[in-house]
């Protein structure tokens, strides 16, 4: 499940956390990349915008979050933050869109993170912890809001990635505690110590495809 997904309020939350890669080199692309500074830097240029959802999509709220780790399911599949010491920097952006037009009281939220490691060791663990939470919890929470039918996708890792997880459910109770059913889709990419999450949710025709897009369009800008 994705970090931060306090934009959700009248449908569901989206989002893409990552830790990011260099298309085509033999590094992950972070050369020179070493202080809290500079992975901040690296992150501001990496993180999805509004205009880079499409057509529609205006700034969440709130629309920028930094700071915190990655979310894992505790015992009981409550998101909690994870490790924290291995983190060079966390960015994420917030965008939603009114869904089909204006007055339905539906709408999508895109959520993109990137998260800049120190070792390629502690990206390939937050991914292992990502495949084990969502193969855990079929039912997952925070806050007031509550997933469920939570489950694995397999697919292949977009081009450029070292490896990739994608996750999927319903959205049943957002984050002021009304009842919704909104479909969404988590997809994470790493490369090297760099990985990448995108968070779509309320659009079931183009979740999935929106969300990969998301990845590899964050993967270019590194």
């Amino acid at each position: 499940m994705l970090v931060g997904v306090a934009a959700v309020v009248a449908v569901a939350a989206a989002a893409a956390v990552a830790v990011v890669v260099l298309r085509g080199r033999d590094d992950d692309g972070l050369a020179g990349v070493d202080t809290p500074a500079e992975a901040r830097q690296l992150a501001s240029r990496v993180a999805l915008k509004p205009t880079d959802w499409g057509a529609g999509f205006w700034p969440g709220s709130p629309y920028e979050t930094g700071g915190q780790p990655l979310e894992v399911a505790d015992d009981d599949c409550g998101l909690v933050p994870g490790p924290g010491d291995d983190v060079l920097a966390t960015l994420e952006r917030n965008s939603d869109r009114e869904q089909n037009g204006a007055g339905t009281g539906g709408s999508v939220t895109a959520q993109s993170v990137v998260v800049v490691l120190k070792s390629t060791r502690s990206a390939e663990a937050a991914i292992a912890r990502t495949q084990s939470d969502t193969q855990r919890c079929r039912t997952e929470y925070s806050g007031r809001q509550q997933w469920e039918d939570v489950h694995e996708v397999e697919m292949a890792a977009p081009e450029g990635f070292d490896e990739a997880a994608v996750e999927e459910g319903r959205l049943v109770v957002d984050a002021t505690g009304r009842s919704v059913d909104q479909p969404y889709t988590e997809a994470t990419g790493r490369k090297g110590r760099l990985v990448l999450r995108a968070y779509v949710v309320g659009s079931p025709q183009e979740n999935r495809s929106a969300a990969v897009k998301a990845l590899s369009r964050m993967l270019d800008r590194v």
